[in-house]
């Protein structure tokens, strides 16, 4: 067994990154991956001399001594520092760790080179060394999502009844735990985007085999169509955005994107990503409960919730200000209780999004068998659902905290369907406060982006990523716009 997690989620070219490593193997080697239109590997380390170090809580850095359940003492897992070379593009990394005997012959290799894993990979994320020069776009990967349902592979999580492990949804019971029991998660561990366990894989999605709450998931098939059309776009994670230098990182881009799941904002994020559409920045979300869970940070590793955003008292700062919509009026759904399919109805089809989509008003997409683009789950605003039902236009009602001016384009009805919460309805659409925020509303947007093609959804995606990235006020007006490869839309 091998597992591992990076020192900083986040390093530059020219910087070592540092993988914290155990495994039982006599020696070790490392094969590195970037993940952009593929799995493209950019290197492999020469053996090195593992070691074999005793798993630690949850909420403790797993790099350093700490005590075990029982008072033990827990040996920090060491550091291997690996260079990164000053060619290496920004991007999402995937480090594949290999098995080999005293010999140096393999002894056991993880799956085929994909960024989807239970064990024996860790995924870090190579910024730019200058932020902004060669790309408008910066791509934000939600790294607290993935650690608030990552419970490792190496916490008792037993295969056969998927149970065991500790994710922020599967604490263990307080008599197996020191007390007082910290409700709080490591970034410091095995897993977080691959190489560990989500606590609902058993939420098993019928269209794509790689869990949810993964990178693999909604992320890398995101990313893959942005690179293949030729999208030139930068890298982060949640915690660059939520550090000190959060703020003067966005403003060197003029579209902020966020994909698939990307649940957890902390106080930082929001003030830095709300300044920054304040002054001029454009946000596309093209995923669906997004900016649901209010979380703060014990330390600069360890994050626990601590509410949901709108919820009264604290913070009362519904995530409708930011994102014009919220999981209060959409809802999750299960495709064996609830299968019918939910698309879009497109509302102001004259508007640039829809152009040379060849849509017309009351006409809908994404609902065919398999396509199912509402769910798993989705975003709305609270609107006026008589007019809906006359077929008429429906505007926002503000009642939920979403913005005057969020204008809403396309309205999945997830009501006939049978499934819900609040008005029982994903609205995509934008308003702007300055800089302008796009929302698709649903996670599994990106769903569609991978596999056949789908004319319409790569084609409104290819107008939100052109308009956005090329508009607004922010950073260098000599920046060119993006490149468009000819397989685009």
């Amino acid at each position: 067994m091998i597992d591992g997690f990076p020192g900083q989620p986040t390093v530059v070219p020219g910087d070592d990154v540092a993988l914290h490593v155990s495994t039982d193997a006599r020696l070790f080697c490392v094969d590195f991956y970037r993940c952009g239109a593929g799995m493209e590997l950019m290197g492999r380390s020469p053996w090195m001399v593992g070691r074999h170090l005793p798993n630690h809580l949850p909420y403790q850095d797993w790099a350093q001594n700490n005590l075990g359940l029982h008072g033990e003492d827990l040996e920090g897992w060491p550091a291997y520092r690996f260079p990164i070379p000053e060619h290496w593009k920004s991007g999402p990394y995937v480090a594949i760790f290999v098995e080999g005997d005293e010999n140096g012959n393999e002894l056991r290799r993880p799956d085929a080179p994909t960024p989807d894993a239970r064990h024996s990979k860790a995924l870090f994320v190579v910024k730019s060394a200058t932020p902004g020069a060669t790309a408008s776009m910066l791509y934000k990967l939600p790294l607290l999502t993935y650690h608030a349902y990552n419970r490792c592979s190496r916490l008792g999580y037993d295969p056969a009844t998927r149970q065991g492990g500790w994710s922020l949804y599967t604490v263990p019971r307080p008599d197996h735990l020191p007390a007082p029991v910290p409700p709080a998660v490591s970034v410091h561990r095995p897993g977080g985007g691959t190489g560990g366990t989500p606590s609902d894989i058993a939420n098993f999605d019928p269209f794509d085999p790689t869990p949810r709450q993964t990178f693999a998931h909604w992320d890398a098939p995101f990313i893959s169509w942005l690179e293949r059309n030729g999208h030139s776009v930068d890298y982060c994670t949640d915690l660059d955005v939520h550090d000190h230098a959060g703020r003067e990182l966005l403003r060197r881009y003029r579209l902020l994107i966020s994909v698939g799941h990307d649940e957890y904002w902390s106080d930082a994020m929001r003030e830095n990503v709300e300044r920054f559409v304040g002054e001029g920045g454009n946000v596309a979300f093209f995923g669906g409960n997004t900016c649901w869970w209010r979380v703060t940070f014990d330390d600069q590793l360890s994050f626990r919730r601590v509410a949901t955003w709108s919820e009264a008292g604290s913070p009362n700062h519904p995530e409708n200000s930011l994102t014009g919509v919220s999981f209060r009026n959409g809802g999750e759904r299960d495709l064996d209780d609830h299968p019918l399919p939910v698309g879009y109805q497109v509302q102001h089809a004259d508007h640039w999004l829809y152009e040379g989509t060849g849509l017309r008003d009351g006409e809908t997409f994404g609902d065919r068998p398999g396509e199912y683009i509402v769910g798993y789950e989705c975003d709305g605003a609270d609107f006026d659902r008589s007019a809906l039902e006359r077929g008429q236009l429906v505007h926002p009602t503000g009642n939920d905290g979403t913005p005057e001016s969020f204008v809403i384009l396309g309205i999945g009805d997830v009501a006939p369907s049978g499934w819900g919460t609040g008005n029982r309805a994903a609205t995509m659409g934008l308003h702007s406060n300055n800089g302008t925020v796009f929302t698709a509303a649903t996670t599994d947007w990106a769903r569609l982006l991978a596999g056949e093609p789908h004319p319409v959804v790569e084609q409104i995606t290819g107008n939100v990523l052109d308009h956005l990235a090329t508009t607004g006020s922010k950073g260098d007006r000599s920046r060119p716009p993006p490149r468009r490869g000819a397989g685009g839309d």
